[in-house]
């Protein structure tokens, strides 16, 4: 099979569990907040992210010996490969232990981590506990052979699991609202999540020794000393990537919980799950590409390579483009229709003075940055440019934490959004690309500056058009709403269409959607 065919069933398939994975998400947070309420989101967005932060302690190993694995599998060196996933499996299991450690010892700074934690007791709930199940959920993946997961991932497979994984995530959400329904348990809803998780695990090792029977058969010897100093050296950096993206993605949370209080976060959390669950859709689509294009680069063909990055590029801001605008626009009566105006943030209050923050919009433009950042890590990793990228994620650190402790009391929620925005459009969105382009892909960055900045033009163009449309649009309810979110992804896609038709990306682009269709012959260049 071509890389561009397992491209697209890795894509079709990571859509396909994208899509179901939302539909019971939203089925499983309505009933979870029907039958628990905001503050038993707020905590299970604080104990979320805490443990978010504790799994820095991989180190970033799964990408280093990703990239590892991409030239052995394209030569078919079994050996390498069994050397390789014998480190990997050695390093998940000490991991595991190390992430459990830490977790234990942070059970002492729980009160601290909530501004009002002592409620907890209130609502039957021991916070100790509770975490325990969350460290237990975290840990059990480096246990149970997720290690596994990144080699099937690797050769370009990734939609067997996917597949595999359908099964898993009906039963799981159907037993947790279930659960919720009948129990109204907070801990026997995180038991069942814990259940499925090595489930899942279990499940994805199983398929992968059927694969690949090899993996399971014992090899003498070990990657050599330099080689192993090597990944590390990777993993140094690796690991400042890692933090920069916790910080900023996780960190908030942390900073609204401890400023704040539980019931914002729970507010917040309505918004990014929303926000993250569109992410996690579209992300799929990017990210299925990961594979073909390491297995692209290692050929050593640079124009390809170049050629990829553009492509890539130009539909992953079409993509998140689109789904910027909708958020923009639309947020706000979503959460409405879902969770009922309560949990709509118009506002920040202090010190009697209500502070209005445009919280959708911030959100929207914090979602196409992130999108953007989605094909920068993809390369960033395919490359192994992130080893030239040291100073950067410490920049960005610093500066979205600072953001964040001093905009937090003084606009609330939305104080997060913007710390992100700025951090990672001052940072990430300005160095990555040109490390990418410069050391990997041995060309000048500034074209690509200067088309990304007419893609921006035009996205704000039609967001703006949008808005306007969706304002004149007075029919209420779901249908005013579907009507609504038919113009916010119509509109910026055509007019995105017919401004970058001529663009050798679009024709590219076209050009692989056909090679795709039955009957078609497919295309040559990226398939090799």
């Amino acid at each position: 099979m071509t890389r561009t065919q397992n491209s697209f069933f890795n894509m079709v398939t990571g859509v396909g569990s994208s899509l179901l994975l939302m539909v019971l998400s939203f089925l499983t947070r309505t009933v979870f907040i029907r039958t628990l309420g905001t503050d038993y989101l707020g905590l299970e967005g604080v104990f979320s992210n805490v443990l978010t932060v504790l799994s820095l302690a991989n180190l970033g190993f799964d990408t280093a010996i990703a990239y590892k694995l991409y030239k052995p599998i394209e030569e078919g060196d079994r050996r390498r490969i069994q050397l390789l996933m014998k480190l990997y499996r050695q390093v998940y299991l000490v991991v595991g232990c190390v992430i459990a450690g830490l977790g234990l010892c942070l059970i002492p700074f729980l009160p601290r981590l909530a501004k009002d934690y002592g409620r907890l007791a209130a609502l039957g709930l021991n916070g100790a506990v509770i975490f325990l199940i969350y460290l237990f959920n975290t840990v059990s993946s480096y246990w149970f052979f997720a290690y596994k997961n990144a080699f099937v991932t690797a050769t370009q497979k990734s939609y067997v699991l996917t597949v595999a994984g359908y099964f898993i995530a009906v039963a799981n959400s159907l037993c947790q609202i279930l659960v919720l329904a009948l129990t109204h348990s907070f801990v026997c809803y995180l038991l069942v999540q814990i259940g499925f998780t090595v489930a899942q695990n279990l499940l994805n090792a199983f398929i992968c020794d059927r694969r690949h029977p090899y993996l399971q058969e014992k090899v003498d010897g070990r990657v050599s000393r330099d080689e192993v100093k090597e990944l590390f050296r990777d993993c140094s950096v690796l690991l400042l990537h890692r933090v920069c993206g916790t910080v900023i993605n996780s960190s908030d949370i942390i900073v609204l919980s401890v400023m704040a209080g539980l019931q914002p976060v729970g507010l917040y959390s309505q918004y990014l799950m929303v926000k993250n669950q569109l992410s996690s859709l579209l992300a799929k689509l990017v990210s299925s590409l990961q594979a073909s294009l390491g297995s692209l680069y290692t050929t050593g063909n640079l124009e390809w390579s170049r050629l990829a990055f553009r492509v890539v590029n130009f539909f992953t801001v079409w993509l998140f483009g689109v789904g910027a605008i909708g958020l923009a626009v639309l947020l706000d009566e979503f959460i409405t229709l879902w969770a009922g105006p309560d949990f709509v943030v118009t506002g920040w209050t202090v010190g009697g003075v209500t502070v209005r923050t445009p919280l959708a919009l911030l959100i929207g433009v914090e979602f196409y940055i992130a999108g953007q950042g989605q094909y920068l890590l993809v390369f960033r990793e395919v490359t192994a440019a992130f080893r030239y990228i040291r100073i950067r994620p410490i920049v960005s650190i610093v500066l979205n934490l600072s953001l964040s402790i001093y905009l937090v009391p003084r606009i609330g929620i939305a104080g997060c959004v913007v710390s992100t925005i700025i951090a990672h459009g001052c940072t990430f969105l300005t160095v990555d690309p040109w490390v990418i382009w410069r050391r990997a892909l041995k060309t000048s960055p500034w074209g690509y500056y200067g088309v990304n900045l007419a893609y921006k033009a035009v996205m704000a163009g039609a967001g703006v058009l949008c808005w306007k449309l969706c304002a004149a649009i007075s029919m209420g309810g779901i249908g005013g709403f579907i009507l609504r979110g038919c113009v916010c992804a119509v509109v910026p896609s055509v007019l995105f269409a017919a401004c970058f038709c001529r663009t050798r990306e679009f024709r590219f682009l076209m050009n692989t959607v056909r090679s795709l269709l039955p009957g078609k012959n497919r295309a040559g260049g990226t398939d090799e």
